[in-house]
């Protein structure tokens, strides 16, 4: 059943490449190749000549060879120019539930978030509704949200599986729970990819998954703190209970931090300011003298900041964070710049929503994909440049949403 299933769209997608061609246009941008590019044809019509410049603000990359053919075919299209158009019809279809791309393409794809409601994730949506127009062979785009709800999330699954999606992009957050409904996408023939480390199981009820080397990256916020700290108290701060991305870079990062480094425990903050400000108020409250933190998301962190302020204390710890919401880097240069308050980030990974909508188009158009693709994580430290003020607090600096289309989503 599966089988037949991509077959059939594999055979549309080849009559509506021939429709176009005969009315002399409206081919998919990624099948033209950048000025001074190659085109290069691996079982696919994608390239996978992608713009040095993207793969350096998105991932930290300067060697495409570090990186996986699908990354690079992703990256190609994140790089290419919005047209206003586009801009428009991607804010519509960032805005509705359901959204016909006015292509006439004969495949749905959909995201299947775990919660929307923060704006990383809503960066995030957008982000796989840009990377979705590219492709004139989706004609509809449909997005759901549990709001931390688990059967909620199951419930949507289905709903979509019933709606005879094509390609599910999901962020699990309620982890091995929906390993049932997973696998019932899959045998159903619907293509399921998760993004930022949402891996379930053993992987095998689901056709790929995208993350940067979580684990690597727990061992890099070790190293920070081992170096930074050296001897001290710190403490862990993750997302939502039980999500798969916190618990594996802890598992990663606890064994390597130094004889001198004390971890005074971990803390759910579901990656907002009222979470953080409660869990760092907790830690603060009986460890005032706590010398490093280790967290995800950037933006949460002014909750942290909050605590600082209602206990009274200054702020001196080293900060080892995954994201790169502006907002704390620019709140870091209104403080002055202070020298006791350390900060290292990585990349705010948004546009995993992108590689993981193009490894399932990949996948329809007969290219290899991998069942897991691994991104390698970078650290680097904080400084003035990485302030934007003209943008909303918690946008991320690593984004591929353009500028105007961010402050056009949050006017």
């Amino acid at each position: 059943m599966k089988l037949s299933k991509l077959q059939t769209i594999a055979f549309l997608i080849a009559m509506l490449a021939l429709v176009l061609a005969a009315c002399g246009g409206g081919a998919a941008p990624a099948t033209e190749a950048p000025s001074g590019g190659e085109e290069t044809a691996t079982g696919s019509e994608e390239i996978f000549d992608a713009d040095p410049a993207v793969l350096m603000k998105t991932m930290g990359v300067s060697d495409a060879s570090q990186v996986n053919e699908v990354v690079l075919a992703a990256m190609y299209r994140a790089g290419l120019p919005v047209s206003d158009e586009m801009a428009a019809k991607a804010l519509e279809c960032w805005r509705e539930k359901v959204c016909d791309t006015g292509t006439g393409g004969p495949i749905t794809v959909a995201l299947a978030d775990g919660f929307g409601e923060n704006l990383w994730r809503e960066v995030t949506h957008m982000e796989m509704v840009l990377q979705a127009l590219t492709y004139p062979e989706i004609g509809r785009i449909i997005y759901t949200t549990a709001m931390f709800d688990t059967q909620q999330a199951i419930a949507d699954i289905r709903g979509l599986i019933a709606q005879d999606v094509d390609i599910i992009v999901g962020f699990p957050d309620a982890g091995d729970a929906l390993l049932p409904v997973v696998q019932e996408a899959t045998d159903a023939g619907v293509i399921y990819v998760t993004h930022s480390y949402g891996v379930l199981g053993d992987g095998s009820a689901y056709f790929s998954s995208i993350s940067e080397d979580v684990c690597l990256l727990g061992q890099e916020f070790a190293r920070i703190l081992n170096e930074e700290v050296g001897t001290g108290k710190v403490a862990f701060l993750g997302g939502t209970p039980g999500n798969p991305l916190s618990a594996y870079w802890q598992s990663c990062e606890e064994p390597e931090l130094g004889d001198g480094i004390e971890l005074v425990g971990a803390a759910d903050t579901f990656w907002t300011r009222e979470g953080t400000f409660e869990a760092m108020s907790g830690f603060l409250s009986a460890h005032p003298d706590l010398a490093g933190v280790s967290y995800e998301a950037a933006g949460s962190f002014m909750g942290g900041l909050s605590a600082y302020e209602a206990a009274g204390l200054p702020v001196e710890l080293v900060l080892t964070l995954r994201t790169d919401e502006t907002v704390l880097f620019c709140e870091w240069v209104n403080m002055g710049q202070p020298d006791d308050f350390k900060i290292y980030f990585g990349s705010g990974g948004n546009y995993q929503s992108r590689i993981a909508l193009t490894a399932a188009m990949m996948h329809l158009n007969g290219y290899e994909v991998p069942n897991s693709i691994v991104i390698p994580p970078y650290i680097q430290p904080v400084n003035e440049s990485h302030c934007y003020p003209d943008l909303p607090d918690d946008a991320s600096i690593s984004s591929m949403v353009p500028h105007d289309v961010v402050r056009a989503m949050y006017p």
